[in-house]
């Protein structure tokens, strides 16, 4: 128990640094503000004039869409607060940070993981926000106390998800030393397919995003699941359950090859 009391403890020291380091240039993080709505604002723009002035995409209309992309763009918010230091392991690896955290003693990975606490996050989150609610009115979803809970579920999930995967690919870079183009890939891909219906894709791409790269369960699934869409592929049960599971299968998976590249971890030296 005082174990864990001094985990809590030094979380909250770090992440007590890591706010007021970042809070001391207001400026920048209003501009990251700006620059993210006018991205977001974009993207959700383009998805207005394809499915308004032309048709619907893949019988999902422009509420249908705004609705996933609002649930994609909270969680990628959130990994962004959370977990993006898992996108830069390769740089910690090559620049020796790991030796201080093993001399620590205490438990590596909880290090690494309250390493980085990063506010730009919060400003993909608000236009995600703002999406979303936009994506609700257009649909008439109905946002009763178990839609609610969904939904808060699902976002977790889909967070979850992110940091896995970031971190299983991130923890690549103790082997490789350089995984910048993986990650981008990876980066992309998420951000492709939280725009677009999965149903778009054939049979076998789908089944890569839902089954080996469960990509599909961040956004598409639960959007398909609580507005009552054709998926492709159907899941027993509760939805927003199906995302935490997979969230937290993802986790275990990423925390798994960060262990193992951690044993192979041979500090800055030659």
């Amino acid at each position: 128990m005082t174990g864990f009391k001094h985990h809590i403890t030094t979380g909250l020291f770090m992440l007590k640094i890591n706010l007021q380091s970042q809070l001391e240039y207001p400026a920048f993080l209003i501009g990251w503000l700006l620059n993210n709505a006018l991205q977001f604002g974009a993207g959700i723009g383009m998805m207005w004039v394809i499915t308004n002035q032309f048709q619907d995409i893949n019988g999902w209309s422009f509420g249908h869409i705004a609705f996933m992309y609002g649930l994609g763009v909270i969680s990628h918010g959130l990994a962004v607060v959370i977990f993006i230091q898992t996108w830069f392991i390769d740089g910690l690896v090559v620049h020796g940070e790991f030796d201080r955290m093993l001399l620590r003693p205490m438990n590596v990975y909880f290090q690494f993981c309250v390493y980085t606490i990063n506010l730009i996050g919060i400003t993909d989150i608000i236009p995600g926000g703002i999406v979303l609610t936009l994506g609700i009115i257009s649909t008439g979803f109905n946002l009763n106390l178990q839609n609610i809970f969904g939904l808060i579920i699902v976002i977790i999930g889909a967070t979850m998800i992110r940091g896995g995967v970031y971190t299983l690919v991130g923890s690549i870079g103790f082997w490789t030393k350089n995984t910048r183009n993986i990650v981008m890939v990876i980066q992309d891909l998420i951000t492709r397919t939280h725009m677009y219906p999965l149903s778009i894709f054939n049979r076998t791409t789908q089944a890569i995003l839902t089954f080996i790269l469960p990509l599909g369960f961040m956004t598409f699934y639960p959007a398909a699941y609580f507005l009552d869409m054709e998926t492709g592929f159907r899941f027993p049960g509760y939805m927003p359950f199906w995302v935490f599971l997979i969230g937290l299968i993802c986790m275990i998976l990423g925390r798994a090859v960060f262990t193992a590249g951690l044993r192979h971890y041979d500090s800055a030296g030659n």
